[in-house]
C-alpha cells in the first residue's frame, strides 16, 4: 500500500498523541486493560518463523513490567491470568470473521510464583467465532519462569508454544524522523511519561518487559489471511483487541489538558469519555468495525484534515483494524509486522507526507534490540535475564530453541 498524500495539522497530531492514557502502541489502551495488566495486549506480531518455516504469531502482555513504573510487577512475578482467554484469530476468506483460531488458557501450580500450566486449542466454524473456551485440543505444557528452563509446548499438529518474560519487542525511533507525529509522540513519551528520549528502542519504553506469547503454526505460512489477536473473559467477553499497531494508542486518546474536549471525545455520545469508547471498542470484532466505530474513525481523521478524496478508503483500511499477511508478496508491515520493524514509523509515513527520515541512520527501520530470529522464541530476554560468568556469556538456562 503507498503512503497516502494526507494532511495533518501540527496543532491537532500533537494534541491527538501527547496523553499518558494512552501510549503510542497499544499499551495501557482503555480503563479496564489499565486496572487489569494480564489482558491488556500491547503489541502483535505475524511473521515467517525461521525454527519451522510456519507463520508466527505473537503478541505482549503486562506492559512496563520490570520497569519499577507505578502499578507494574516485576519480570520475575508477570505471568497470565487463568480466568482468562488469550486468542489469535485469523480471517482466511476476507470478510472480517474468524475462521481459525488457536486459544491459550492456563492454570495456576501451587508453590510456582510463575510458573503455569496451559493448555492450547485450535477452533473452527462456530467455535473460531466464539470467544469461550471452545474448539479442539491440541497441546498442554508450561510456561516459563524467568531463568528457568525454556517451556515450549509442541502441539499435535506440529505447533510451538511459548509463554513467559522477554523484553518488551515494541521499538520507534522519533530521533531521525521530523514529522509533527513523531514530535507529538517524543513529547509524550519524553516529557509526559518521564521516559529516555534516545534513538534506541530503550528509549522508547525504557528497561520494561512483558509477557510474550509466541505461537508457530507449519501449516500456516503459505496462505493468504487477515489476523488480530483477542483476550477474552470466562464467558467469552472480549476485554481486549489489537490488529495494527497504534490504532487506539494514536487515534483514540484522552484530551489533552488545555484542549477542548469536543475535539476528542467520541462522537457517540453515548459513550462518556473516550475510555469507554476503548472498552466497547475492544469489546467488538473486526466486522463490526465501520458499522460501530466508522464515525469515530472518521472524525478522527477529519480532525486531522485528510483529504475529502481519500477519507472513505483511509477509514475502511484503519477501520478493520487486522494485519494482513499475504505470502505472495514481500513480507514488511503492514504485510505482516516482526519483532525487528517500526510499524509507528510506517504509520506517519501512511498518514503524514510532511516528514524527514535520515538517510544515514539505520533507525527507525530496524530495531536495535538483541533479537535471535533464526531461534524460537525469537523475541529478545528480559532485561533481567542472568548470566553465567565467563566469554562468551550465556545465559544461566537456555532461552532459545536449539
Amino acid at each position: 500500500m503507498s503512503t497516502r498524500n494526507t494532511l495533518f495539522s501540527v496543532a491537532a497530531i500533537c494534541g491527538g498523541i501527547c496523553t499518558t492514557a494512552a501510549i503510542a502502541s497499544d499499551h495501557r489502551d482503555a480503563p479496564y486493560t489499565q486496572l487489569n495488566p494480564m489482558s491488556d495486549i500491547g503489541d502483535s506480531f505475524i511473521f515467517r518463523g525461521a525454527q519451522t518455516g510456519g507463520l508466527t504469531m505473537s503478541f505482549t502482555l503486562n506492559p512496563l513490567s520490570g520497569s519499577g513504573a507505578p502499578g507494574t510487577l516485576g519480570s520475575d512475578e508477570i505471568k497470565l491470568d487463568p480466568k482468562l482467554i488469550y486468542m489469535f484469530k485469523l480471517d482466511t476468506d476476507d470478510d472480517a470473521i474468524a475462521d481459525i483460531v488457536y486459544k491459550v488458557r492456563v492454570h495456576d501450580i501451587d508453590g510456582e510464583a510463575q510458573r503455569q500450566r496451559l493448555e492450547l486449542r485450535r477452533a473452527t466454524g462456530d467455535d473460531a467465532r466464539s470467544n469461550r473456551w471452545d474448539g479442539e485440543d491440541v497441546g498442554e505444557g508450561f510456561t516459563t519462569a524467568l531463568n528457568h528452563t525454556l517451556e515450549v509446548t509442541t502441539g499435535t499438529n506440529g505447533e510451538l508454544l511459548f509463554v513467559g518474560p522477554r523484553r518488551d519487542p515494541f521499538f520507534f525511533d522519533f530521533t531521525t524522523v521530523q514529522a509533527p507525529a513523531a514530535l507529538a509522540i517524543k513529547q509524550a513519551l519524553a516529557g509526559g511519561d518521564h521516559l529516555p528520549a534516545a534513538p534506541t528502542s530503550i528509549g522508547a519504553f525504557g528497561v520494561s518487559d512483558m509477557t510474550l506469547i509466541t505461537l508457530e503454526v507449519p501449516e500456516l505460512a503459505d496462505q493468504k489471511l487477515n489476523y488480530w489477536v483477542v483476550v477474552a473473559d470466562e464467558d467469552g467477553h472480549a476485554v481486549d483487541r489489537m490488529g495494527r499497531a497504534g490504532v487506539q494508542g494514536i487515534f483514540f486518546v484522552d484530551p489533552p489538558v488545555g484542549y477542548n474536549p469536543n475535539r476528542y471525545l467520541p462522537v457517540d455520545r453515548s459513550y462518556e469519555t473516550v475510555g469507554a469508547f476503548n472498552d466497547a471498542y475492544n469489546a467488538t470484532s473486526p466486522a463490526e468495525g465501520i458499522a460501530k466505530f466508522g464515525d469515530q474513525f472518521k472524525f478522527s481523521f477529519e480532525r486531522l484534515e485528510v483529504e475529502d478524496a481519500q477519507l472513505d478508503d483511509i477509514v475502511d483500511f484503519y477501520s478493520r483494524d487486522m494485519i494482513l499477511w499475504n505470502p505472495s508478496e514481500p513480507a514488511g508491515y503492514p504485510n505482516g509486522r516482526s519483532f525487528a520493524e517500526d510499524a509507528i514509523y510506517w504509520t506517519i509515513a501512511d498518514v503524514n507526507p510532511f516528514f524527514y527520515a535520515d538517510p544515514t541512520s539505520f533507525l527507525p527501520r530496524s530495531s536495535d534490540q538483541d533479537l535471535n530470529l533464526d531461534k524460537f522464541p525469537y523475541a529478545a530476554p528480559s532485561f533481567n535475564q542472568a548470566w553465567k560468568p565467563g566469554v562468551p556469556v550465556r545465559p544461566v538456562a537456555p532461552i532459545y530453541m536449539d
